[in-house]
């Protein structure tokens, strides 16, 4: 089919309005070579929070009505410690650290936001490290911070806790202290099923991140917790912004497949606190 320049604007404006356009769904079962009568459990979860687009995921989950968990990296809200560090590091640049406490409390009321907003928020230890190459003291100091810390907003009983790179997880009959170290610490360990494989940039370009997806549970023909991230590791204040931007074109096509469900459709052994 041709468009000729009027259509193309029209088309252009209402994309860019946020209007959602109609999804063949048919066309996407078939893309996909999904079963035609069922629809798939799944649960959005989303690593290496808060950021500043956070923000943007919020309000696409608040749209559409999808419960999320939001796994939280503690050394971005820990704005005492960042403060003194940035003392250290410009002892003689006041502004700079003002604007590193400020960005700091930022992100605090974005993961206040995420709370409020019924998600469950749990803890993706205090910095993003291989914990199975981590020293046994560092890493029950960063799991005890990271409690710490985050106790404001974590909201299920135990709390709820994802390894970075999954490490200690996947490799937990190899490396048993990691889950050891959790568990002394009280949390209960959350993984997942499926990724979305949103942090490698290869990935984010058209819709390759939501075929990852949809690829996985129509392949394997179950649905479970995937793995999206709103964040950054190594960047305090940027998220992940391929991930941020697109994620409200996603749903439509995921609903053909998918019935987003919450996690506690999937993890037991929690209970909601406030």
């Amino acid at each position: 089919m041709k468009f000729n320049l009027a259509q193309a604007l029209i088309f252009g404006l209402l994309a860019w309005t946020g209007i959602a356009q109609a999804v063949d769904c048919e066309a996407v079962r078939a893309r996909f070579q999904c079963d035609t009568t069922t629809k798939y459990p799944l649960h959005l979860s989303f690593d290496d929070g808060p950021a500043l687009q956070t923000t943007d995921v919020l309000n696409v989950l608040k749209q559409e009505k999808i419960p999320a968990t939001f796994f939280v990296i503690a050394s971005k809200v820990d704005c005492p410690a960042i403060q003194k560090q940035c003392k250290i590091d410009h002892p003689n640049e006041a502004k700079v650290c003002t604007q590193s406490v400020h960005e700091c409390e930022q992100r605090k009321q974005i993961l206040l936001q995420t709370k409020q907003a019924g998600h469950v928020i749990g803890s993706h230890s205090y910095e993003h490290l291989h914990y199975s190459e981590v020293e046994p003291k560092l890493m029950r100091e960063h799991f005890r911070l990271a409690r710490q810390v985050l106790d404001p907003y974590l909201n299920t009983s135990p709390p709820l806790f994802r390894l970075p790179y999954g490490d200690g997880w996947f490799n937990r009959e190899q490396q048993p202290q990691v889950l050891q170290a959790l568990k002394e610490t009280g949390f209960q360990h959350i993984a997942w099923q499926l990724s979305a494989f949103d942090w490698d940039e290869k990935n984010q370009q058209g819709d390759k991140i939501l075929s990852n997806v949809l690829e996985q549970v129509c392949t394997r023909k179950q649905g479970g917790v995937v793995l999206f991230h709103d964040g950054v590791h190594d960047q305090l204040q940027q998220g992940r912004l391929f991930t941020t931007t697109h994620l409200k074109e996603w749903i439509p096509s995921l609903r053909c497949v998918v019935d987003f469900k919450p996690l506690s459709f999937f993890e037991k052994g929690y209970t909601p606190r406030r």
